[in-house]
């Protein structure tokens, strides 16, 4: 048996939010509202915008949200866009009068809550995603009603789809944005139960709005050390102190002898001293989007990519941490430095693996509403970047040896596209002559290759697939060569991928593959081809695994927590 420490949460507050105001009459004061998300839950905070003081604080039991201010009476509405284990379409409200209450959510399965619209009589529309449904629910009469899809044909199996409602038209139909390939705007009539597709520069005008909070508020800032706003051109600011931590989703061996990570969603990088069992978070890095997905050391620098925009960058443990936002981090003195996109079509870079050129080869997906995704290749040496666009699937994942690049697919393309597969695929690049060799189909039924590993005790790859499944496959015979079955699936994190857990593996320095599944730790014993359980861990939602610097202790991220395993438990004697 082995034995787990929880090293603690290296990132706090890394995700927040927020801006809304309302008017509390029962009280006298207007409020900001602001949040915390992550994937354990969020918090719905409120500041009296003339004290600074906190007034509200509310646990919400999603991973995001978003709220709608009535201004008529105080009403805050609050709607989750994420669950924590399923899709979030939950709807609560904060009154003045009654503090926070749920209201359920519409009779569908499956949906999440995208975006939301006040009607001038209250009534709030709510589009969902990924089928592209209208819903809203009128507060007089506590009723919820389904007004389906909104996307104009053609409608494709499986295709994900956005609808945005933009607003209520003074003729009282609601418009609607339609986020799909094709993309379009749509005006939903309630009075007739029809749905007409608007012409190119029809913008039907919005219903007048009641009036809002009479002073000017705005908000200009929700940091992990402080908010900001301005009241009637005055700045404030109060002292808020997070709590949520941010979810683990990268971790890499560092150049320094501390493991470095980053964590869903927040943009922020975070190390780990083994030897001082430092814990620090580093910071945002210098340019925007929503998150940096994995790290990788080559050649006394770390390097990390990020969504939107598919961003290349490298931080350099040697120098002072300096992001320089201002310059979006391509000033040549930014640390860490961006060196800008992969490419124009690629949005999503999810693993990293240097090759036997000494070049890092990327595993992405497209942008949205393009299909497929590609292998990038970025050197160190010259920042120069390149595509191998797969234009069928995106690449998943990514590992390699002394001769290939294997990588591993998805059928899902840039969300909101038309998916022309329906299994996994398995394929070996060669460096040297620029494009595949080889290519197969590792698991029928598979829709994911989510994670890779090379034994150098064996030769094999050994990868996973997003049905609990595992394999090992020759590069010599270019067949798979085993197959294993878990009892439970990986960890399924919003936006790496969509829908389906991931089971990490790493190869040990002994040459067994070691891997995590949603709750426990696992091994490949390599030389008696057989799975082997090993134990559960103390916080569920494992994600990532690597070996550190020494042999037999593994850094796995769970939740937003990072655990140190040690394969050999060591005696404990009083």
């Amino acid at each position: 048996m082995g034995v787990f420490y929880d090293v603690g949460r290296p990132v706090v507050g890394g995700w927040m939010g927020g801006g809304w105001v309302s008017r509390d009459e029962k009280r006298g004061i207007d409020i900001l509202w602001g949040g915390e998300f992550g994937q354990e839950g969020s918090v719905l905070f409120g500041i009296d915008v003339d004290t600074a003081e906190i007034v509200e604080r509310h646990w919400i039991c999603g991973r995001e949200f978003q709220c709608n201010v009535d201004p008529r009476n105080g009403t805050l509405w609050v709607h989750t866009l994420h669950g924590i284990y399923e899709y979030g379409h939950v709807l609560q409200s904060w009154t003045p009068e009654h503090g926070l209450r749920s209201h359920g959510f519409p009779v569908m399965s499956e949906q999440r809550f995208y975006n939301a619209v006040l009607g001038p009589d209250g009534r709030l529309w709510l589009g969902t995603h990924p089928q592209g449904r209208l819903v809203s629910y009128e507060p007089q009469a506590d009723a919820w009603h389904d007004h389906g899809v909104q996307a104009p044909p053609p409608h494709v199996p499986g295709q994900q789809v956005w609808c945005s409602p933009k607003h209520v038209s003074a003729e009282g139909e609601v418009v609607c944005g339609i986020q799909r390939d094709p993309s379009g705007r749509v005006a939903y009539d309630p009075a007739t139960d029809s749905t007409r597709v608007l012409g190119d520069g029809e913008d039907p005008e919005p219903a007048p709005s009641p009036a809002a909070v009479s002073r000017t508020i705005s908000a200009s800032s929700f940091r992990q050390d402080e908010v900001t706003w301005t009241v009637d051109g005055q700045e404030r600011r109060a002292d808020y102190r997070p709590t949520v931590a941010t979810d683990i989703c990268g971790l890499h061996r560092g150049p320094d002898g501390r493991i470095y990570g980053a964590t869903i969603i927040s943009m922020h990088i975070f190390r780990f001293d083994p030897v001082s069992r430092d814990l620090e978070d580093l910071g945002k890095v210098g340019w925007g989007g929503g998150e940096v997905y994995d790290v990788i050391a080559c050649g006394g620098k770390v390097y990390m990519g990020s969504y939107g925009g598919g961003y290349f960058a490298a931080y350099d443990p040697d120098r002072p941490w300096n992001p320089r936002p201002g310059d979006g981090g391509e000033h040549p003195e930014a640390n860490p430095r961006n060196f800008g996109r992969l490419g124009p079509e690629m949005n999503r870079p999810f693993e990293y693996t240097v090759g036997p050129d000494g070049r890092i080869y990327i595993a992405c997906r497209a942008n949205y509403h393009v299909p497929g995704g590609g292998l990038a290749r970025f050197d160190p040496e010259t920042e120069e970047k390149k595509v191998f666009r797969d234009e069928d699937q995106s690449v998943q994942s990514v590992a390699s040896d002394e001769t290939w690049i294997y990588g591993g697919t998805s059928i899902r393309g840039g969300r909101g596209c038309v998916e022309t597969t329906t299994e996994a695929r398995l394929f070996m690049f060669c460096p040297r002559e620029e494009r595949r060799v080889f290519e197969c189909i590792p698991e029928w039924g598979a829709i994911a290759v989510g994670n890779l590993a090379c034994s150098p005790s064996t030769g094999l790859v050994y990868g996973s697939t997003d049905t609990g499944g595992l394999f090992a496959f020759s590069p010599e015979q270019r067949r798979v060569m085993a197959r294993w079955s878990l009892d439970e699936e990986g960890t399924p994190l919003a936006g790496v991928p969509e829908a389906h857990g991931i089971v990490h593996l790493t190869a040990g320095r002994d040459g067994d593959i070691y891997g995590v599944s949603k709750t426990r730790v696992f091994k490949i014993d390599v030389s008696a081809g057989r799975l082997v359980h090993l134990d559960k861990a103390p916080i569920p939602d494992l994600y990532q695994i690597v070996e550190g610097f020494e042999e037999g202790v593994f850094y796995v991220g769970a939740r937003g927590h990072l655990l140190e395993y040690h394969l050999r438990n060591t005696p404990h004697f009083r």
